[in-house]
């Protein structure tokens, strides 16, 4: 009976040995990488504080500080209805600004949904638009580009003339 009870805190003692010594080890392994590239920010938690940790309150340890994470929070309906007047003249669908509490009124709650409903709607109107403005600031660097030349050009006649009038 007395070897038995030996042999068996003798097993204990190696399981609680072996245990300490892996836990030593992940910890040495997790001291090792904080100096790695890349690693600098990480957060570290042992065994323990995982086990300890409140899951329904997981996402808000790995958030930090910062906030990030957290919703934006909701637009007033003064900005929805300035986001839409926007939305219109920039488009050129000034004839639709007359319905914007309207439709304020109709997806109200669902405002960015209507805003992904009308980007689909409009979205060939949206297209030409964004088509002619880069046009139009193509032809602007033409012009500038141009300029640019003619300016070249004329600094090297005058250079030309300078340097035939000296000899």
């Amino acid at each position: 009976m007395l070897r038995l009870l030996t042999f068996l805190t003798l097993a204990l003692v190696t399981v609680q040995t072996a245990e300490v010594k892996k836990d030593q080890d992940i910890e040495e392994l997790l001291k090792n990488m904080k100096g790695m590239p890349g690693m600098e920010g990480i957060k570290m938690f042992t065994a323990d504080d995982l086990k300890n940790m409140d899951p329904n309150n997981m996402g808000n340890i790995f958030r930090g500080s910062g906030g990030a994470g957290k919703k934006p929070p909701r637009k007033t309906r003064t900005q929805y209805k300035r986001q839409l007047v926007h939305f219109y003249e920039r488009y050129g669908l000034t004839s639709k600004i007359a319905g914007v509490d309207a439709a304020l009124d109709k997806w109200k709650g669902r405002e960015e949904k209507m805003f992904d409903a009308l980007h689909k709607k409009y979205d060939d109107v949206i297209k030409a638009k964004w088509k002619e403005e880069a046009e139009a600031r193509e032809e602007e660097l033409a012009a500038e580009k141009a300029a640019e030349d003619a300016a070249k050009a004329a600094e090297e006649a005058a250079n030309n003339a300078f340097s035939k009038s000296e000899l």
